[in-house]
């Protein structure tokens, strides 16, 4: 198939008409992206053949500077459209770490006549002179030098003509394709991302896109501008990473969604040990790139050049892979790992400390138990390294939820949001701070930037619309509040409770039950729902807290059960009964009790003697 002519190939239910432009899959015209289409016409010029993904790049991309991604990314839309399957591949074959092989026999015919193409081969035999080119490890080798020094003329070009080019000041990293082979190393190349995402985070004047708001855009086949937009980002870093035996290889591109320009594309591969100073180096590129002006602190600190044993790295890994997924329980037991294996690991006692205060938050353990432990971590990772972020967050979040240390978790505070000024977990537990501090207005405008870092985040949204809350700002409060809702149904539970009060506090209580039924039905399953909206339907709104509160007794001994069982006495009216729970809950350290002066649901009771006792109690560390 050589000239200009252009052809009509038939495979299966499918027909790709070349000089069209089109495919046709079960009679059905299938929109499709340029490149995903030469990427697809390729392909079926060569049927079964091993096509090297270096070959593909260069056919298609020509002098771009893209990296593997991109063709992964392409490749991926190809199966979509197909109805193609990774693990069972009817028609793209994928080649661990070599390239992609297209198995179904293909008919080819003149798009002018119809005619099949004299000459043209629909089996063909040269897959094994393939194979030997890539088992033969001198060329290997050779292919591989000339492929990377093409690599690097090529960035060094786009680098050159861009770097006059407008200064970005935020971006995003998509999260980063697992090119092993083998699905179980997710958790790696998720853990690579956050790795990088927090590298970047440390750069003063660029802001990036928190880790929970990216991993929503894994594996999801959206134009890169679309994300951009989604995300409010000028930028956007997409790569992948892949691990083989002790190396490991990490390509990244830089892209200007603002103009469609890839900036920067660069491979990094190296030992396993090394991996921490190839991030670095990934970061710093990125940094130079986007033309951000380091200050000189940021330039000596961003990253950690040191060696560290892969097994700990892969362990500290694992443990961010199920913190972020809220089993922090064996989060816990992978980060305790970790530091066992490398007591030099400050990142690690950093995620350990957010793994115990996030059993402690969700009640798998006790505070006695677990915040000691937590507390201990945290010291430990900032003097390992005195310039990390997230351990001055995470300190400064049990200075505030458990120590009640005032004046240091606000000194805390300030230091982690000024060493990590993209940490969108740093202006959450800032806020919760300043509500602690009765200073509402400002604790909207610590979460308002939370979100702005992390637009796509169920609990980045959940809390804003609390923080409004504790502002009076019951109509933005709920905006937000259903915001949440919408993007996660399922966790509507973490979300009922505050819309039921907002009603409450504007004097809708037959709005406010509802909610508030809506969200014990999935908090509380043995509670007889259907009981407890029958005694507000004869009774009233007193006789349904009294009721509320008593069916929720056998729970009593869950921690910061006293707090709730204490606002349901207030609510029935019972005061005596409210500040007896509500001192059970001080002596408890519940994390609920530091918001004495700024809770709503409190405002009736504060000319009471007994309110000022609280005050006292949580505020002068008795």
């Amino acid at each position: 198939m050589t000239g200009n002519k252009s052809f009509v190939f038939k495979f299966a239910d499918v027909e790709v008409r070349e000089r069209e432009f089109c495919l046709v899959k079960a009679g059905e015209v299938l929109p499709v992206e340029p490149k995903t289409f030469r990427v697809l016409l390729f392909l079926l010029r060569n049927p079964q053949k091993l096509i090297a993904k270096e070959e593909l790049l260069n056919a298609v991309w020509g002098d771009a500077a893209v990296t593997e991604s991109s063709l992964t990314r392409t490749i991926a839309q190809l199966r979509r459209l197909l109805g193609d399957e990774v693990r069972n591949p009817r028609y793209i074959e994928t080649v661990a770490t070599v390239g992609y092989r297209f198995l179904c026999p293909v008919d080819v015919s003149d798009s002018l006549n119809g005619q099949p193409e004299p000459g043209v081969s629909l089996v063909t035999s040269d897959a094994a002179p393939r194979l030997q080119f890539f088992r033969s490890r001198g060329r290997w080798l050779l292919s591989a030098m000339i492929a990377a020094a093409l690599f690097v003329a090529v960035g060094l070009l786009i680098q050159r003509r861009w770097r006059t080019a407008e200064p970005i000041r935020s971006l995003a990293v998509i999260p980063l394709v697992n090119l092993s082979g083998d699905a179980s190393e997710e958790y790696f190349a998720d853990g690579m991302t956050d790795e990088l995402i927090t590298e970047l985070a440390r750069i003063p004047g660029l802001r990036v896109v928190s880790r929970t708001s990216v991993m929503q855009e894994k594996g999801v086949l959206k134009p890169l501008r679309q994300i951009a937009s989604e995300l409010n980002v000028e930028a956007i870093v997409e790569g992948s990473v892949a691990r083989s035996g002790n190396r490991v290889r990490i390509t990244a591109q830089l892209i200007d969604v603002r103009n469609d320009k890839h900036l920067w594309a660069q491979s990094f591969e190296g030992q396993l040990s090394d991996v921490l100073s190839l991030q670095n180096s990934v970061a710093r590129e990125i940094a130079f790139q986007t033309q951000v002006a380091l200050a000189p602190a940021a330039r000596t600190n961003v990253g950690d050049n040191r060696r560290i044993d892969p097994a700990a790295h892969d362990a500290y890994l694992r443990g961010l892979y199920f913190l972020q997924k809220r089993e922090a329980d064996i989060s816990v037991a992978y980060f305790q790992k970790a530091t066992a294996m490398e007591p030099g690991y400050a990142p690690a006692f950093a995620g350990l400390a957010n793994a115990l205060h996030s059993e402690w938050v969700i009640g798998l353990v006790p505070p006695g138990q677990a915040m000691p432990a937590a507390l201990a971590a945290a010291k430990s990772a900032i003097q390992l390294d005195p310039n990390n972020g997230e351990a001055y967050a995470v300190l400064a979040s049990i200075e505030t939820d458990y120590e009640w240390n005032w004046d240091a978790a606000e000194r805390d505070l300030e230091r982690g949001v000024a060493l990590s000024p993209s940490s969108s977990y740093a202006y959450l537990h800032y806020a919760i701070f300043l509500d602690a501090m009765n200073r509402p207005e400002e604790a909207v405008t610590a979460m308002r930037r939370a979100l702005e870092l992390d637009p796509l985040s169920f609990f980045m949204n959940r809390h804003l619309g609390t923080t409004l809350y504790f502002a009076r700002r019951y109509d933005e409060a709920l905006y937000h509040l259903r915001q949440a809702r919408e993007m996660e149904p399922g966790k509507a539970n973490f979300v009922d409770g505050w819309v039921s009060a907002i009603y409450e506090k504007e004097g809708k209580r037959d709005e406010a039950v509802n909610a508030d039924l809506s969200g014990l039905r999935i908090q509380r399953p043995k509670i007889n729902i259907d009981r407890l909206h029958s005694v507000y339907q004869r009774d009233g709104w007193k006789a349904y807290w009294l009721a509320r509160t008593e069916a929720m007794q056998p729970d009593a001994n869950e921690h910061c059960m006293a707090y709730y069982l204490g606002t349901g006495y207030l609510r029935a009216g019972n005061r005596d009964s409210a500040f007896r729970l509500f001192n059970q809950a001080v002596d408890e350290r519940c994390y609920w009790m530091v918001m004495l002066k700024v809770d709503p649901m409190l405002d009736d009771i504060r000319t009471d003697g007994r309110y000022s006792d609280l005050l006292r109690r949580v505020y002068s560390h008795e």
